[in-house]
């Protein structure tokens, strides 16, 4: 006699259920994984943007000089608030030059010298965001500024600070490149000698 052999309703029910909850499982891992590599991306991105709009900053600082006016390299220096004087277009006349931490952004400043004799007209600055994003944190300052015996560690000098004293000046801040996923926002920080200061 001649048994036929298959498969029955319920075996392929089940094969199906099976399968099925595989095909979602690898299908999810896979989105999981586009996802984490599209975050790195996106990080990495924003933390290499962070680097480029400070190693900006760092080079303006360390070339600054007088005013095309006569006026003194530093015009003001705070925690939270840098002017100073260099030639940003490399024209020949020495822009005037503001950093300053916003609620959550580095604003940066510029007003070129004009009219003759040449005056810095505020009301002309152009402004605009040097970085975004930049994360709250009290307890570091974005400015430090240290003294001629600076040697990579001591204490900045006191608030108000003398701007004649200044020859070295340490930037800090932490910037959430992603602000609306984790991790933590990520620290930067860099120290500048400041060339035409060194020997006045």
């Amino acid at each position: 006699m001649n048994t036929r052999r298959g498969f029955t309703l319920i075996e392929v029910i089940i094969v199906i259920a099976l399968f099925s909850i595989v095909a979602i499982t690898v299908s999810l891992f896979a989105l999981d994984i586009a996802r984490l590599g599209d975050f790195i991306n996106k990080k990495l991105q924003g933390q290499s943007g962070v680097d480029v709009a400070l190693q900006r900053m760092f080079t303006e600082i360390r070339s600054m000089g007088p005013s095309s006016i006569g006026g003194y390299p530093i015009e003001s220096a705070s925690s939270s608030s840098f002017i100073f004087f260099t030639d940003f277009d490399k024209d020949g006349l020495f822009e005037r030059i503001r950093y300053t931490l916003g609620t959550s952004t580095l604003e940066k400043g510029i007003t070129e010298p004009s009219g003759s004799p040449l005056t810095y007209t505020l009301a002309n600055e152009v402004a605009l965001t040097a970085i975004a994003n930049v994360a709250a944190a009290s307890s570091t300052p974005l400015f430090e500024y240290f003294d001629e015996n600076y040697a990579g560690a001591g204490s900045a000098l006191p608030s108000p600070v003398d701007i004649s004293k200044i020859r070295v000046i340490r930037a800090s801040l932490y910037v959430d490149v992603n602000p609306v996923t984790a991790p933590k926002p990520a620290f930067f920080t860099g120290t500048i000698t400041v060339r035409n200061l060194r020997g006045n």
